[in-house]
């Protein structure tokens, strides 16, 4: 899908608040990545996990995320166990140990690796939801807030990306928050924060990250800006790409070339659902097509 914009501020990420409402509505709880107590105990260790409370949020609860130790029974009975990876010439750090009852286990897969918690022991984040959010979110908030996954992918200059996300909104009559706050934004190396979207630079290798990310099957790829659209346009993270490109960019003749390609090689053009294009304001341009070498 491309987007011909006369400007694209803010846009990638109102963009990714709606893929990130829209699929956390679609989840289905307990989801595949948690483990229960036999299942974690055939879990490999070294495993970047989370532990979340089978309470849910609430005051002074906690989530933690750290590289798994085992599910073992000791004296405090059945237990979860997280310890920091060893560091070069450094002892492995300190051991916690989760009651299983209490908590729940997630595994974690890209964008949390194993290497990014050497040296340290954990991470832990409050476990609530922020005042508003329910106005502004579908899905079932207690697990939104709980688990980790990948809703949506955007590229682009990573600190604009994740400084738009600050931006302040609220429904009629309610609370205002961050936008952050209902995205849950974060960059790769960002061990330990919880997240339901990730957003790349724009001047990274897409070879790089382009078999990795498909793994996660995330549901929408935002390339956010035309730049961004010539240089990872190819790389088709998601089984839906939205090309942002900005008219007044000096690249964006080159990214509509680049479009017009792609989708003169494409399976087919897709029609606009009658009901989003009567939504379309003036001066803007959707094009939608199927293109080949999508991800499933």
């Amino acid at each position: 899908m491309a987007l011909s914009v006369p400007t694209r501020d803010y846009l990638a990420v109102l963009l990714t608040y709606g893929v990130v409402n829209r699929a956390s509505q679609a989840e289905v709880v307990p989801a595949e990545s948690e483990q229960n107590f036999e299942q974690a105990e055939c879990l490999p260790v070294g495993n970047c996990v989370r532990v979340i409370p089978v309470k849910g949020p609430g005051q002074g609860r906690r989530v933690y995320t750290g590289v798994f130790g085992g599910a073992i029974q000791n004296h405090h009975g059945r237990v979860y166990e997280l310890a920091g990876s060893k560091s070069p010439g450094r002892r492995p750090g300190p051991i916690s140990w989760f009651p299983a009852d209490d908590y729940r286990l997630q595994l974690l897969r890209w964008p949390d690796l194993p290497e990014d918690y050497r040296g340290s022991n954990r991470f832990s984040e409050e476990l609530e939801i922020p005042v508003g959010a329910e106005n502004l979110l579908a899905g079932q908030m207690t697990d939104f807030y709980g688990r980790c996954s990948l809703h949506s992918v955007v590229v682009g200059v990573r600190n604009t990306v994740l400084a738009e996300a600050q931006l302040v909104v609220g429904a009629a009559g309610g609370p205002a928050l961050p936008l952050q706050e209902l995205l849950r934004l974060r960059a790769v190396r960002s061990p330990g924060s919880h997240y339901r979207s990730v957003v790349l630079s724009s001047r990274g290798d897409p070879e790089e990250y382009r078999d990795v990310v498909r793994s996660c099957q995330p549901v929408v790829a935002v390339l956010d800006g035309a730049s961004t659209v010539r240089r990872w346009l190819g790389a088709s993270l998601a089984s839906v790409t939205v090309a942002v490109v900005e008219r007044t960019s000096p690249s964006a003749l080159a990214a509509a070339d680049g479009l017009y390609e792609n989708r003169w090689r494409s399976v087919a053009n897709v029609d606009v659902p009658r009901d989003l294009g009567s939504r379309i304001p003036p001066g803007v341009e959707l094009l939608a097509w199927k293109s080949r070498g999508a991800a499933p």
